[in-house]
Formats: structure tokens, C-alpha cells, sequence
């Protein structure tokens, strides 16, 4: 793990990722598990007092998440796939679809898009952008969350757009997935 607060260290421990403080006190992990289509998930967890935890958990858990990125992406293009959707999700639980960005050269992650289609408003918007606040305030590179088109011809459809990567909050606007795709490949062209 690189980057990591003073003081915090994780050890494996079998497929375990313990994330300690001070050598000696717990504040949470990852647990690395296999899935029947052969995908690997991981899964944290965070110790109380869960509110000063779960930015660090979240740290690791990101960083873990960048490193199988950057393995599938080196492999052979026959070789490589995308993750499969979650299955058996709990009742009442939201899932948004969510598209990361790697690098072509160096392989690491140089922007997220979070697919947010029923979302028409501002105000949704900003509702949606809450429940990624701690992935976008540990994110290293950019992340957009792309909400409804203003019309249904995809000619000229514009959708409602919104940064949240901490440093670069913005407020919501209207942009067409163009302007996006573009935006997405001059950050790749000026990556490495």
C-alpha cells in the first residue's frame, strides 16, 4: 500500500487485509473473496468508531481496486473482461453502474464516470453525489456522475453532468456524452 497515513500499516492475514494503527490497534480491512463467474470481490469492513475508520478503509479499499485494474488490463485483450453486475443484491439496495478509466500506457485510473440515468434534476443530483462522497474524496483522478438527457435524440441530447472528485466539486450542468468522450481521451493523451 503507498500513501497511507502516518501510523497505518496492513498486513495479510490469509485472505485478509488487516488495517492497523500504531502497530497494534484494528481499525478495519478487506477481505479478498473468489466469486462463482470468477471475478474477485472484495469486501470492508470498519471497526468502531466507524466515522474516523471508514475514510482509511476506504483508502485501502481504493487502492486495492486500482491494482486489480491494472492487472486486467495488462493481460492480453482476449484475455481480459468486464466484472459481471452483482447478483443477490439486498432489497432496497441502489446500484449504479459505474465505468473506470485506465490509463493506455500505464494502465492506472484516470477518470470514473457513476451512470445515474433517472436522475432529472439538480437536486437529484446533489442527492446522488452524497452517497459517493468518500469514494470521490479519496479518488486520485476525476469523477463525473451522469444523470438523465434533456430530450430522447441522441443527436443532440445533452445529459446532466456533475464532478464530485473533492477537490473539484462543481455544480451541475448540462454537457453531450461528446464533450465527455473527448474530455476522457485528452486526459488519457496527457496522463503519461
Amino acid at each position: 500500500m503507498k500513501n497511507l497515513p502516518d501510523g497505518i500499516t496492513v498486513r495479510r492475514c490469509g485472505k485478509t487485509y488487516v488495517i492497523v494503527k500504531n502497530m497494534k490497534e484494528e481499525i478495519g480491512g478487506i477481505v479478498v473473496r473468489g466469486t462463482s463467474t470468477g471475478d474477485t470481490q472484495l469486501e470492508p469492513y470498519v471497526n468502531e468508531p466507524q466515522h474516523k475508520n471508514k475514510k482509511l478503509v476506504a483508502l485501502v479499499m481504493q487502492q486495492m481496486t486500482e491494482a486489480l485494474i491494472i492487472n486486467e488490463a495488462k493481460k492480453p485483450e482476449h484475455l481480459r473482461r468486464d466484472a459481471l453486475p452483482p447478483v443477490n443484491i439486498p432489497k432496497g439496495t441502489e446500484v449504479f453502474e459505474t465505468k473506470i478509466f485506465p490509463c493506455s500506457k500505464c494502465n492506472k485510473i484516470i477518470a470514473a464516470l457513476v451512470f445515474a440515468w433517472e436522475s432529472g434534476s439538480p437536486e437529484e443530483m446533489e442527492i446522488i453525489a452524497t452517497k459517493f462522497e468518500l469514494e470521490a474524496s479519496i479518488a486520485t483522478y476525476p469523477m463525473w456522475i451522469l444523470g438523465a438527457p434533456n430530450c430522447n435524440d441522441d443527436e443532440i441530447a445533452k445529459h446532466l453532468t456533475l464532478q464530485i472528485s473533492e477537490n473539484k466539486k462543481g455544480k451541475v450542468y448540462w454537457e453531450h456524452p461528446n464533450d465527455m468522450n473527448q474530455r476522457l481521451v485528452e486526459l488519457d493523451e496527457k496522463h503519461c
